[in-house]
């Protein structure tokens, strides 16, 4: 019987902690990236991917499995943090587009709205599931798009 507990624990609900541990998870610690910036809510992250020989490819650019993986458990992480144990969040799909090559350090802003969080409580009232659709922009250190990820987040009660 395999055992689908949080890895996380939110008793103390402290944003920092939170993404401390977020940054031991090995989709985010095994691409470099670092948490940048976060705010007191949780309603905003700011993830930084350097450039450097980790997370450069053969051609000499970002990996583009970097770019992914520094921002994959971000949006689940963020709206956790604020529905709490009596939610299951989990990502459905995600889409990848690379706009141009990446040659410099990276970020990707987070942000969450607290009215969309009332929201899907709502929602959930009355249906068994919602899905929300997020995009995150990875932009460069012009602020220039490199690469645009897509991901939907389905989000249920737990049982």
């Amino acid at each position: 019987m395999s055992d689908n507990r949080p890895i996380f624990d939110l008793n103390e609900k402290s944003p920092q902690q939170l993404i401390q541990n977020y940054q031991t998870l090995p989709c985010t610690a095994n691409s470099g990236a670092s948490v940048s910036y976060i705010s007191d809510d949780l309603t905003q992250a700011t993830i930084k991917i350097p450039f450097n020989e980790q997370t450069k490819n053969i051609m000499g650019i970002t990996y583009g499995g970097v770019m992914y993986s520094a921002t994959d458990a971000v949006y689940v992480t963020m709206l956790w943090y604020h529905l709490g144990y009596d939610y299951f969040v989990i990502d459905k799909s995600s889409s990848v587009k690379y706009m141009r090559p990446g040659t410099s350090d990276l970020t990707a802003d987070f942000h969450l709205d607290l009215a969309d969080i009332e929201l899907i409580k709502q929602t959930l009232e009355e249906k068994r599931s919602v899905t929300r659709e997020y995009l995150i922009n990875i932009v460069d250190e012009q602020q220039k798009t490199i690469c645009k990820i897509t991901k939907e987040v389905v989000i249920r009660k737990a049982k």
